[in-house]
């Protein structure tokens, strides 16, 4: 992209150093202005590159986040195993723990097998 220089400034130029001096420093800082522009855009590809790089590195990609997904399924299988062995081994305990107490209220309390006969329809 051509810079241009105001006109305001050739005019100046032109009243102090005259017209062909002017149109040659004109040309140098046209020059000029286009080498800084040109290099200012080398920088920001060259920034933005940078940036990209180093944002990269911090930030999650779709990949780890599938990755961190996986393990969390994992993670959470195994949990759920351990929590249906462990409800298992509590319904069996609790079916034990039923059993004893009803035998023990069969024992300490003679009424309570009359009591029972007769919910369950085997005394009538």
């Amino acid at each position: 992209m051509s810079t241009t220089l105001p006109i305001e400034i050739y005019d100046l130029l032109e009243k102090k150093v005259g017209k062909e001096e002017a149109r040659e420093v004109g040309k140098i800082l046209t020059a000029s202005l286009d080498a800084i522009e040109k290099r200012a855009e080398t920088l920001v590809v060259q920034k933005k590159a940078e940036i990209k790089e180093e944002l990269s590195k911090e930030l999650a990609t779709k990949e780890d986040l599938a990755r961190l997904e996986g393990r969390l399924n994992e993670r959470i299988t195994g949990l759920e195993g351990r929590m249906n062995e462990r409800f298992t081994a509590m319904d069996w305990r609790m079916r034990v723990y039923f059993l004893i107490l009803l035998f023990v209220m069969l024992l300490t309390n003679p009424k309570a097998l009359d009591l029972i006969a007769k919910m369950f329809g085997l005394v009538k």
